[in-house]
């Protein structure tokens, strides 16, 4: 039988080793989550003290910056609501978000903008009482337009430079002012729209009838399909008990597969799907980057949606044509879509974050556009082109047309069981050699050829033509 003096030696070292372990874990474990928490002093008095970096649009206007105040700097914001989802707040009671927190370190000063380890130790050596800046792909001008098209609505668009992947314009509606947030953070939390959500970068919805591109996409490329390619269309078609119509259940007869996207025919693009099969129109929807998320350089919430995976039985794969089952996507992910098919198959990298500058006239660190990959060949991306300027000009997507530009799009009405389906509008303009490229999105706005291309024609006017005007 053990001494009772060995119970209490043994209790007093592992009580003990208790104590070591918990401080182990607060200050080597847990320390980056300690030194930025909004309640740690030090960090309180650093954010006061250090001249947090500007974030500017990309021609230099001010969308954040930091003002002296008697009580040390105050983060002051001049971008506009719906970027604010995006670009974020920095707030001595709620901490970072949005830009402000995945580049905080680099706002402060904290963090060197590369990986020299030359510049690391000159960075350590500095005067660090003074943030980097931060330009941004934005074009203010621009984005003030997409929020003007947008009001009054709930939804998101994504407006993006088709040679770059720049994104121009990033508007989730509706948005929230940061410079009351403090003051009103009880009413923007609770808030049933969500103002604080990102509905560009993280809005989840089914693509509808936008999907048929991908669809179209897959078919081209495997040489199943051509745009010549002729169908019979009853107006439904059944699989496996289940009827899939048409917008009305209208029948359109014999048709073509060109004419089956203008008037984005559902029948059609099953017998297109079924000829593809489920395991090659996965693969070519993952190589669009659906399921996957985006690879936005300095944006951290940023949605990968998802994809279905697997085989699918033919029920399955029929919903999948016409972008419903399971398969969920965000604003942004479609933007890249219709990026693509803009820039001949060629998908590039979306950046948000155009350059880093050193406080004064010091170094500037600028991201080059990236390609990502091809993801079809040039031909087949042209041809997908003509059949989305078809649609503008006869089909669908008239109301995106404009009298001066040709445009090419796909509108799309997503079903969703909250209500009226999403109404979606994804294209590019001029059409035979695109500039830019957006998708639009407006929650239960119903038709996406009746609400969205209209919103999607004021963008692509306010950006070739100046300010939207009534037509």
């Amino acid at each position: 039988m053990k001494h009772p003096g060995w119970y209490l030696t043994h209790t007093l070292i592992l009580g003990f080793l208790l104590l070591i372990g918990g401080a182990l874990y607060w200050q080597v474990g847990q320390r980056e989550i300690l030194v930025i928490h909004p309640a740690n002093p030090q960090y309180l008095h650093q954010r006061r003290s250090i001249h947090r970096g500007g974030i500017l649009d990309s021609r230099g206007e001010v969308i954040a910056e930091s003002l002296q105040q008697p009580n040390g700097y105050q983060r002051v914001y001049r971008g506009t609501p719906g970027l604010a989802p995006t670009i974020g707040y920095c707030s001595q009671r709620y901490g970072v978000a949005g830009l402000e927190k995945s580049l905080d370190g680099i706002l402060m000063g904290w963090r060197y903008p590369e990986g020299s380890v030359i510049g690391q130790i000159r960075h350590a050596l500095s005067d660090r009482s003074w943030g980097y800046s931060v330009t941004t792909t934005i074009e203010l001008p621009l984005q003030r337009t997409v929020e003007r098209v947008l009001a009054g609505r709930k939804g998101a668009a994504v407006v993006m430079e088709v040679k770059t992947g720049r994104i121009l314009a990033l508007a989730s509606i509706p948005g929230f002012d940061p410079n009351g947030l403090e003051r009103n953070w009880p009413t923007i939390a609770a808030d049933p729209d969500s103002p604080l959500f990102d509905r560009a970068l993280s809005g989840y919805y089914p693509p509808g009838s936008t999907f048929k591109l991908v669809v179209l996409a897959a078919g081209l490329t495997a040489g199943a399909v051509n745009l010549e390619s002729w169908f019979e269309d009853a107006g439904t078609i059944t699989i496996e008990g289940h009827q899939i119509s048409n917008a009305g259940a209208r029948a359109w007869g014999r048709i073509s597969l060109l004419d089956a996207l203008v008037v984005s025919s559902n029948t059609v693009f099953v017998q297109v799907a079924e000829l593809i099969g489920s395991e090659d129109l996965v693969q070519v929807a993952s190589s669009f980057g659906l399921g996957r998320k985006p690879p936005l350089l300095g944006a951290n919430a940023v949605a990968a949606g998802r994809l279905p995976t697997g085989k699918l039985s033919p029920l399955q794969l029929a919903q999948m044509a016409i972008g419903q089952y399971g398969l969920i996507t965000t604003p942004m992910q479609m933007a890249m879509v219709a990026q693509t098919i803009a820039n001949d198959g060629l998908m590039m990298q979306p950046l948000l974050v155009e350059a880093v500058q050193a406080p004064g006239n010091g170094r500037r660190w600028v991201n080059r556009p990236q390609p990502v990959a091809h993801v079809t060949s040039s031909l087949v991306a042209r041809q997908i082109r003509e059949g989305m300027a078809e649609a503008v000009r006869r089909g669908t997507g008239q109301k995106a047309g404009l009298s001066t530009i040709d445009v090419a799009g796909k509108t799309g009405s997503a079903e969703n069981p909250q209500g009226l389906a999403h109404a979606w509008f994804v294209g590019m303009a001029p059409a035979a050699k695109p500039a830019i490229c957006l998708a639009v999105i407006v929650e239960h706005g119903g038709s996406g050829g009746n609400v969205a291309a209209p919103l999607a024609r004021e963008i692509f006017r306010a950006y070739f033509q100046g300010e939207p005007i009534a037509e």
